[in-house]
């Protein structure tokens, strides 16, 4: 296996045994064994908004970050990273050097931390507008990036999406309770602003939201451990440091019982009997029993294996 290989190798095996509160910086740390930088970026968000959701940066100074969104419009950079999505692109491929240093983004921005050289990487996905910038950054205009080096960084930036992506929904895949396939999650900010989300995910708020524009969550954010049911979706949140995983399913039939009235169902659903149910809600057997045969005539099923098949067909 040859050093990238190693890298990437690494790099997966990192997800299953790291957090995703720190699984960027850690990564970029791994990268600077790969292709040596004195600082870097790696943002994220939706690019209607202008500004990165959730952003990590090593050996740049504070407020770097929001420099850089301000440049959006000045930046010559960036279009040429819109035409090359996935390809890994050297500022002085687009750019000459003495025009570079006469630029507004130059001088407005780069300069201002130090920043002489620039080679960049951008994932985007144009029907969610969901964006993965990573820049690497030297600080001495005497050492621009080879060619070798700005392949080297298109590789790994490859893998450094990808498996931070999966980190998320590995998150997600391994919660504390276990999902259905019906089940499809993404992660947002607290605003609603998606920062990854599964295609299913997307195309389920499609076909339930007709004018989506994909900027944001077309619902209000349940509080964290709470459901919220909305146009035949439940949707329910789960805190991911800064960030929010939501997953989202079709409303089923028995969504509209009372919290008690659905755990009595699960328990029938487990193959427990009356009195089981009973003892573990605390709930006389007679009780369970004439509960359970009004959740019958409210899904309008006759007996425990109808019910039991509903749930299953729901699931």
């Amino acid at each position: 296996m040859d050093r990238v290989d190693i890298f990437i190798a690494n790099l997966y095996h990192s997800v299953e045994n790291g957090s995703t509160d720190t699984f960027r910086e850690t990564a970029l740390r791994a990268l600077g064994d790969l292709v040596d930088f004195d600082g870097a970026l790696w943002g994220s968000g939706n690019y209607t908004s202008n500004v990165f959701h959730s952003v990590v940066t090593l050996g740049v100074e504070a407020g770097y970050p929001q420099a850089l969104e301000r440049t959006q419009g000045i930046n010559p950079i960036l279009p040429a990273l819109l035409d090359n999505v996935g390809q890994a692109v050297d500022m002085r491929s687009v750019i000459g050097d003495s025009a570079f240093l006469q630029s507004p983004v130059y001088r407005r921005c780069f300069s201002r931390y130090g920043i002489e050289r620039i080679v960049s990487y951008l994932a985007y996905d144009r029907r969610s507008h969901l964006y993965t910038l990573l820049s690497l950054y030297r600080f001495d205009a005497d050492r621009p990036f080879t060619e070798d080096e700005r392949c080297l960084f298109e590789r790994a930036a490859y893998h450094l999406v990808a498996a931070a992506g999966h980190a998320f929904f590995l998150h997600m895949a391994t919660g504390a309770r276990p999902q259905s396939p019906a089940v499809h999650a993404a992660v947002c900010d607290d605003h609603g602003l998606l920062y990854q989300a599964q295609p299913s995910f997307v195309d389920l708020i499609e076909d339930r939201f007709e004018s989506w524009s994909y900027e944001r969550l077309p619902f209000t954010l349940p509080a964290p451990g709470e459901t919220r049911v909305t146009h035949g979706l439940c949707i329910e949140v789960e805190a991911l440091g800064d960030l929010f995983c939501v997953r989202i399913r079709r409303e089923g039939p028995i969504d509209c019982l009372r919290g008690r009235d659905q755990e009595i169902v699960a328990g029938v659903c487990r193959g427990m009997t009356f009195k089981d149910i009973g003892r573990e809600l605390e709930l006389a057997p007679s009780t369970v029993s004439n509960r359970l045969y009004r959740v019958y005539r409210q899904l309008g099923v006759t007996n425990r294996s109808s019910l039991v098949r509903l749930v299953h067909r729901s699931a």
